[in-house]
């Protein structure tokens, strides 16, 4: 098994922490970073507090890493909204993985980003990959149902539910639920488990159709193939991501695999599903598109931050261009769009 050299370890740490904290340097480190030819899988890992993602990552990480395969993981912890600081803990229940080697660890702040992710976390990706790494497991804050931007930035994602945190209507919320290529019941030794892995199926039933994993589909009267439900915006995006029965060869059905992180119990069932759907969603050009999808979003990120640099800057005290409009809307002289189209004239 091939150990990390520790000053690769040094270099690549000093680089996180540059591109994490937007240091000076940083721009030079990501130039580099995003010429590589080599771009590590990224899964990323999802769900409610207490449902053991910590454990579950380190149980995935131990598996892969056991080949010696080169495996990354970011733990994102919530951040403090008023100090922006963070306890950054979810490392030290991942004892088994970071005794590899071949495994890097790393803890981030979600530096108050709403959407689970800290901005710098594509930035990371690229990083990373730059190094070498095979694997990069992602695992976000997951504080409820709209924590989904992990979607966008993972090649993979694997929400993981656990017994007792909700009814059947939590279950088939909008949001969180939506997102996975992947689900695990987690703590699945616990009494209601089945009946958590069965809510889930039924809620999957009612957009696909199939079995759970690749299906192959090779013309439109294909047997057992019902027709397509009625397509919702929802369901059109859904059928986007894994494939429409009705126009495409094969199509991915999510599956709801039952684990027990603690105990090692259907890891290697979950690894093995997680590989499937990397080799369907490579084959079907999908995984190309996600990236591009990624990289598409993050240029959209630095376009927004420089436009709104100028106005950012200041502090609200100060008398900006921004602060008489302020002053307008307030007075009821004004509105918003006004001022947004009036200030972004100025700067174009």
């Amino acid at each position: 098994m091939e150990a990390l050299p520790r000053a690769d370890i040094r270099t690549l740490s000093r680089a996180i922490s540059r591109v994490e904290n937007r240091a000076e340097g940083y721009q030079t480190v990501l130039r580099e970073a995003y010429r590589t030819s080599h771009w590590a899988t990224v899964l990323g890992i999802t769900g409610p507090p207490g449902a053991g993602k910590s454990t579950l990552v380190d149980a995935l990480a131990t598996h892969w890493g056991a080949d010696g395969t080169r495996i990354a993981i970011i733990a994102v912890d919530p951040s403090s909204p008023f100090s922006g600081g963070a306890v950054l803990g979810d490392r030290i229940r991942m004892d088994k993985s970071s005794a590899l080697p071949n495994v890097f660890c790393r803890s981030m702040s979600a530096r108050g980003h709403i959407g689970g992710l800290s901005e710098a976390a594509c930035d990371i990706v690229a990083v990373l990959s730059h190094f070498g790494f095979e694997r990069i497991l992602l695992e976000t804050v997951g504080a409820g149902q709209s924590d989904i931007e992990v979607g966008g930035t993972a090649d993979c994602t694997l929400v993981v539910a656990v017994p007792g945190l909700g009814d059947q209507v939590q279950a088939q919320k909008a949001g969180i639920m939506e997102i996975g290529d992947l689900y695990a019941v987690n703590k699945s030794d616990l009494p209601q488990a089945a009946a958590t892995r069965d809510q889930i199926e039924s809620m999957l039933a009612v957009a696909y159709m199939g079995r759970p994993g690749v299906n192959a589909f090779d013309n439109a009267d294909a047997p057992g193939m019902r027709p397509p439900p009625l397509l919702t915006p929802g369901g059109r995006a859904l059928l986007r991501r894994h494939g429409d029965a009705r126009h495409e060869a094969t199509t991915w059905r999510p599956p709801v695999l039952a684990v027990a992180a603690r105990g090692n119990q259907g890891i290697s069932e979950l690894a093995a599903a997680t590989d499937q759907f990397l080799a369907w969603s490579q084959q079907s050009g999908r995984l190309l598109a996600k990236r591009r999808s990624r990289i598409h979003d993050q240029v959209l990120r630095l376009l927004t931050q420089r436009l709104l640099q100028p106005f950012t800057q200041a502090s609200p005290d100060d008398a900006t261009p921004l602060t008489a409009w302020i002053d307008a809307i307030v007075s009821g002289e004004a509105s918003p769009i006004e001022a947004a189209s009036a200030l972004l004239m100025d700067k174009i």
